[in-house]
């Protein structure tokens, strides 16, 4: 027989403790904006630079309407000047770069049809007309993407006499910063950041990547929640977090989707102030604001879901998040063929042999000799990669698209097995030939 088990009553309800695993309904997230603590986090501050005018307004006319309740760590305002004109240019290379692009796949269509002239011995005379209209079609949606972007008004905006979302943030955001940690508690702060980052405790540890990068290293994520923890206890108030990050270190997924706040974000927030977690995203926050009576148009809503759909799709795309899209593995292929050939004929190797490829494969592409190292071989790589992270144009947390595997060490410490390409930049290198 087996065991029998009593049952002891001890109170309470099954939410008890697991209040994180709520749905939030729109009702209880409106009453949390008119009575919790609301903090911004810094991407939503920099998004301003990407967002319409009119969404820009609708956003500060929230935060005026939050008043004292609207609480800015001053860990974001230092993330926000640091990154400030990043944002404000980018812009602009993101424009110049999808330019590039555009003239680039004009060359390579000109340059198929050219090889089929050839083949079929057709006269030039006969593909002229084509290539005239093919040119022209490039030239126009060049011209559109150029239109987009007044650089006169960015260089202007460097400036912050003349910066838009610097005059909006300005009073929406006074008497609302937190203070600076002491030096003593920032050094302590950082040193538990680190230890968080390495153990993959949230939040901070989908940012390891940015080691090195930044006076604190990679642990900005986790002085912002310290900076929000700390006023939370002192007004011990709930929470509503507004970010446009999907990072796994802050959000919970549940069959690849996010549904609110880490688990264990809410229970810290719940052991140190007694009060509960909300996370909301910019456009539910705009959504919401009915709650402040505040008038937002669809438009303006709209506005911000479009600008964050790539980024959230990207970040979500896959149940490892690698974050990568074809545009963005076209831009880095191109970049590796001026400067790391190699690398990238070992890249489209490995994504048509399943996503690996071996050692003595990459020493016959690059010609190298048996008693050579592959230390440092995938550095080109990376740091295309990271200038893509940087431009926006890949997320965070998105996957390294060469990674050195030490499995087997059959040659001996030190020596590589083979590379990996993570499995969404093989597939959409290999979709073209399916199809073909």
């Amino acid at each position: 027989m087996g065991r029998n088990y009593t049952e002891v009553a001890v109170g309470g309800t099954i939410f008890d403790g697991f209040e994180g695993y709520l749905s939030r309904q729109d009702q209880e997230l409106r009453e949390a904006l008119k009575n919790a603590l609301v903090v911004f986090d810094t991407n939503v501050l920099l998004n301003l630079y990407r967002y319409r005018d009119e969404t820009r307004q609708s956003i500060a006319e929230v935060m005026t309407a939050i008043g004292d309740r609207l609480w800015i760590p001053h860990q974001v305002v230092e993330e926000f000047w640091r990154n400030r004109e990043r944002a404000l240019t980018s812009p602009i290379s993101e424009v110049r770069q999808s330019s590039e692009d555009l003239r680039r796949h004009r060359d390579q269509a000109c340059e198929l049809i050219r090889a089929w002239v050839n083949k079929a011995a057709l006269s030039a005379e006969t593909a002229a007309p084509v290539e005239a209209r093919l040119t022209e079609a490039f030239e126009s949606a060049q011209g559109l993407l150029d239109g987009l972007i007044d650089e006169d008004d960015v260089n202007r905006a460097r400036s912050t006499h003349y910066d838009p979302v610097v005059a909006l943030l300005e009073p929406a955001l006074r008497g609302r910063i937190g203070a600076p940690m002491t030096t003593e508690k920032r050094n302590a702060a950082i040193k538990e950041g680190k230890r968080r980052v390495e153990a993959g405790e949230p939040p901070g540890f989908a940012d390891a990547k940015k080691t090195g990068r930044t006076p604190e290293d990679a642990t900005g994520d986790y002085l912002v929640w310290e900076q929000l923890l700390s006023e939370a206890e002192r007004r011990q108030l709930a929470v509503v977090f507004v970010t446009g990050d999907v990072k796994r270190d802050w959000w919970r997924y549940e069959s690849n989707s996010p549904r609110g706040p880490r688990i264990e974000l809410c229970r810290e927030l719940a052991d140190r102030c007694g009060t509960q977690l909300y996370m909301l995203r910019p456009e539910q926050l705009l959504g919401l604001a009915d709650a402040l009576s505040v008038a937002v148009e669809p438009e303006a809503v709209k506005n911000v879901e479009r600008t964050t759909l790539p980024e959230r799709a990207s970040s979500t795309s896959d149940a490892q998040g690698t974050g990568w899209t074809a545009h963005a593995v076209e831009t880095m292929m191109h970049r590796l063929v001026g400067t790391a050939p190699v690398q990238e004929a070992t890249i489209r190797a490995a994504a048509q042999q399943g996503g690996y490829i071996d050692r003595d494969e990459v020493y016959r592409l690059g010609e190298y000799e048996p008693d050579r190292q592959l230390k440092g071989f995938t550095r080109p790589v990376n740091r295309v990669v990271q200038a893509l992270r940087d431009s926006g144009e890949l997320p965070e947390d998105a996957s390294d698209a060469l990674s050195p595997v030490y499995d087997e060490m059959t040659r001996g410490f030190g020596w590589v097995d083979g590379f990996r390409v993570p499995d969404e930049v093989a597939r959409f290198l290999v979709a073209p030939q399916r199809s073909a």
